[in-house]
């Protein structure tokens, strides 16, 4: 079974996504997203890595704050999934998001670095 340390440099991942997201940083962004990433919001709507990209980039999703309450790294090979929980505050096209959401991550291993394939987030009531 995988220990603490191979949990580190997904962790380290996670921490420079979520860096990234609250800091508008595309090129950080960019490197950390596959160019196939999906994302699968809490309405249920689907935005690939561009579209992610593109809201941050106009201003239509503002990300003031991601507090991760809880992560768990399961990791199989060349793939590792990321379930938790997260308190978040910020706007998309204007309205508050969810201000606690339910999350489920998939990273893969491209040469030798660890990327995001996908992700889905549920709120928490």
């Amino acid at each position: 079974m995988p220990g603490r340390d191979d949990e580190l440099p997904i962790r380290d991942v996670q921490r420079r996504w979520v860096e990234a997201l609250i800091d508008g940083d595309i090129a950080a962004l960019d490197a950390i997203l596959v160019d196939t990433y999906v994302d699968t919001d809490e309405s249920g709507s689907r935005t690939g890595k561009a579209g992610i990209l593109a809201a941050l980039k106009s201003g239509d999703l503002v990300l003031e704050r991601i507090d991760l309450l809880e992560t768990q790294v399961h990791r199989y090979g060349s793939t590792a999934i990321l379930t938790g929980a997260s308190a978040q505050a910020g706007t998309f096209r204007g309205r508050p998001i969810a201000p606690k959401i339910l999350f489920t991550a998939t990273l893969v291993l491209q040469n030798r670095k660890w990327r995001a394939a996908a992700a889905h987030r549920t709120m928490l009531p």
